[in-house]
């Protein structure tokens, strides 16, 4: 049994092999135009999907980085102000102990009482540091300043009180993984309640070095000297601080350096995926372009063939 090949038959195998040298033609054009290999899903759908997952753990890396810069800048900002107030510390006790020697007169330890309340006012003014109008040692309570002078004399200042909270703030750093951006204002500041606390402290400090009860010189030692405790307690709080701010943002930084390098191999993988070989494109191109004339010449030739027989 044979089968007779029709002119219909013909040219409906040519006007396919024109479609498919076309299709494949701007498919080609297209990847020398945008420089992809995969323009759409349908292009390579096993690589479009593993490009979209790659993508998608760029994103949440770069997420996390910034999350990271935001949360290491303020670590960084706190640990700033926490040695600040730590050197202010160590400089009221140098001050102390110069106003405990027996040389010291009442006269110079009333002075170096303005000069422990100035301290103190500057400690404070720390205490309510904002870094991007946001107050770093209020807890939650970050709208509101933490420290106010509740009670102030000529003699100077007379109580503090506190307005914020012991809450923390975390950033998302990672799947499933926070990290405490702020220190506890309670347990940098008086973590032994209010009365023990550098505020209180230094505020007592100032009442005795003015000795407005006129105490004798022997007396006013004692108590200073029994202040100093209370001092080097402060003192160790607020670096103790500085120490746990300090590792929080070594780490922070090795993870954001960890998060970069897999962010880039996850960019290379992705090119490779999506990217188009432009030399093997190229040739490719060329030889399509070959091709296609090839069956437009073909189609002329049977399509003329086809004509002139008819015509007979």
């Amino acid at each position: 049994m044979s089968f007779r090949i029709t002119g219909n038959m013909m040219f409906k195998k040519l006007l396919a092999n024109v479609r498919t040298s076309t299709t494949i033609l701007g498919q080609l054009q297209e990847q020398m135009v945008s420089l992809r290999r995969i323009n759409r899903p349908s292009d390579d759908p096993t690589a479009a999907s593993r490009a979209a997952a790659l993508k998608t753990s760029e994103h949440d890396y770069r997420q996390y980085m910034s999350n990271i810069d935001e949360a290491t800048g303020t670590l960084d900002f706190s640990a700033s102000v926490l040695e600040s107030i730590s050197e202010q510390i160590v400089a009221v006790r140098g001050k102390v102990l110069a106003a405990i020697n027996p040389t010291a007169d009442a006269a110079s330890r009333d002075v170096t009482g303005t000069e422990i309340d100035d301290i103190l006012g500057s400690i404070l003014s720390q205490a309510n540091s904002q870094r991007a109008g946001v107050y770093i040692f209020g807890g939650t309570q970050t709208g509101t300043q933490p420290f106010d002078i509740a009670n102030k004399t000529p003699a100077g200042i007379e109580e503090v009180a506190f307005r914020g909270d012991a809450g923390r703030i975390r950033y998302a750093v990672g799947l499933a993984h926070l990290v405490e951006i702020n220190e506890d204002p309670v347990e940098v500041f008086m973590p032994r309640g209010e009365v023990n606390g550098v505020f209180q402290t230094l505020i007592d400090v100032r009442k005795i070095l003015q000795n407005k009860e006129g105490l004798g010189d022997g007396e006013v030692g004692k108590l200073l000297s029994a202040k100093l405790t209370n001092i080097d307690l402060a003192h160790d709080d607020v670096v103790r601080a500085i120490g746990r701010v300090g590792t929080r943002s070594r780490s922070l930084r090795i993870r954001r350096d960890l998060y970069s390098k897999a962010e880039i191999n996850s960019i290379a993988r992705r090119s490779e995926l999506e990217d188009a070989d432009i030399a093997d494109v190229a040739l490719r191109l060329k030889n399509q372009q070959v091709i296609f004339q090839v069956v437009l010449a073909g189609s002329a030739a049977v399509y003329n063939s086809s004509l002139t027989e008819f015509l007979r």
